[in-house]
């Protein structure tokens, strides 16, 4: 088996890799981030590639340099116990099916991520499964399909059959297996459309009379702006768990 080791925190470093080798094997990966390479050097590990914003497509350059194997990936800002990894191994078995974890969302989360899937749904013919990206099981023939396809597919919903879903009740792991939606240039366009249109719109009314004309074109102005920044925040959340 061997371990693709997301190196995107360098938070109780060498206790998670010692769990991790504990668990899994010797046989490491490790993907650093960029930013935390000088860092990373001082902790003596090999490092087997570098990223930046371009993370699936580094792990799928690295992974076809290597024999195909049963497949762990974990990203070190996952908080990660004896418990949890546990119940994973089991979950694992006779290594026939993806194992993921599925962090608990709540009702706010659960209405968002709705309306997110039916982006993805629209966009490439499948839905996100949810599942975090930072700790996976892929059976060997399941990663042979992913390196002739792209590596960021493997958070696509797969058939139920296929699938084997670990949870925990744990709130700091639930809370670092999720991908948090950043402030970026999707809420920067919003607010600056969504400001420029209220200045016209008080602007308006200190020189013109309005009528049921004006008034249904801001509307629809605004719900214009809001469409496209949940848009644009939907491709960004995309981006950030299938390929940063």
């Amino acid at each position: 088996m061997k371990v693709v080791c997301v190196v995107d925190s360098i938070s109780d470093l060498n206790k998670k890799v010692l769990t991790i080798k504990n668990h899994f094997g010797n046989d490491i990966l490790f993907i650093v981030k960029a930013p935390l390479v000088p860092i990373f050097q001082t902790f003596g590990y090999n490092i087997s590639a570098v990223y930046d914003k371009n993370l699936a497509k580094i792990i799928h350059l690295t992974l076809l340099r290597t024999n195909v194997d049963d497949l762990i990936v974990y990203y070190t800002s996952l908080k990660i116990d004896l418990n949890l990894l546990s119940s994973f191994i089991k979950k694992i078995g006779n290594k026939e099916k993806i194992v993921e974890l599925m962090p608990k969302y709540n009702a706010f989360e659960r209405f968002c991520l709705k309306s997110y899937n039916i982006y993805v749904k629209a966009m490439f013919k499948n839905i996100d499964s949810l599942a975090s990206p930072k700790l996976q099981f892929l059976p060997s023939t399941y990663v042979s399909n992913l390196l002739e396809s792209h590596f960021g597919n493997k958070l696509f919903e797969m058939p139920k059959n296929l699938v084997r879903v670990c949870q925990t009740e744990e709130k700091e792991i639930n809370k670092t297996a999720k991908i948090k939606a950043k402030f970026g240039k999707s809420d920067l366009i919003f607010l600056i459309i969504a400001m420029c249109l209220t200045l016209a719109f008080i602007v308006t009314l200190g020189f013109v009379k309005l009528n049921y004309i004006l008034i249904l074109l801001f509307i629809m102005s605004y719900l214009i702006d809001i469409f496209i920044y949940i848009l644009l925040k939907c491709k960004s959340y995309f981006d950030d768990r299938f390929l940063k």
